[in-house]
């Protein structure tokens, strides 16, 4: 199936259990805080993120 052409590709796999999920989430908060994510794009990132 084909993704959304807006969709960024998926990042490299971390190790299992390497995933830095706490500067994951701050380097999102940050994006959003200059306006690069809204807060309905933040939300679905961390949702992703945290499973």
């Amino acid at each position: 199936a084909a993704q959304a052409a807006a969709a960024p590709p998926p990042a490299p796999a971390a190790p299992a259990g390497g995933v830095d999920i706490v500067a994951e989430l701050q380097k999102l908060a940050a994006l959003q805080q200059q306006g690069i994510l809204s807060a309905d794009e933040f939300a679905a990132a961390k949702a992703k993120l945290l499973g």
